[in-house]
């Protein structure tokens, strides 16, 4: 795994790679080949991956949409979901275990780069179930990021 660019400069790859390919004169394949090799190289630059648990209590079960998505036809207590970083809309179908009502709780949720986020349903009696971050923990280990670990020239 290779860190990731900074934002301000893989903006200025893309740019580059588009007017490259936009520069492109006539049927040359191999100019077209390296445009291409260039923009797959600046989308994966953001390639970390992040993701959402959702754990409710053993007595109620939910079901969760994210961006109109159902990501479990079984109704569970618990659901991760593995995705790229960004926002997403979550809609959980979630029963109350005190009066055996089912509702649907909506929250938008910004997931960063290297991070699952965690969140839990917070019941209480008379009101409406909400859900609550509980914290985050980190998908890649430090270490494992450092680039030198990789350096393999014998002064380094």
């Amino acid at each position: 795994m290779r860190p990731s660019c900074t934002k301000s400069a893989c903006i200025l790859a893309r740019t580059l790679s588009l007017l490259y390919v936009y520069e492109l004169k006539g049927n040359n394949m191999k100019n077209l080949l390296l445009g291409t090799l260039l923009v797959v190289i600046c989308h994966s630059a953001n390639a970390y991956i992040s993701g959402i648990a959702i754990q409710t209590d053993k007595s109620s079960n939910m079901q969760v949409y994210v961006n109109g998505k159902l990501f479990n036809k079984q109704p569970g207590n618990f659901v991760r979901i593995k995705s790229k970083p960004g926002l997403f809309h979550v809609k959980v179908k979630v029963l109350n275990p005190y009066d055996n009502i089912y509702y649907i709780v909506k929250k938008d949720i910004r997931v960063e780069k290297g991070y699952e986020f965690f969140y839990r349903m917070v019941f209480q009696k008379g009101q409406k179930p909400r859900i609550q971050e509980i914290r985050r923990y980190p998908v890649y280990s430090k270490y494992f990021l450092n680039p030198v670990l990789y350096n393999r020239h014998p002064t380094a």
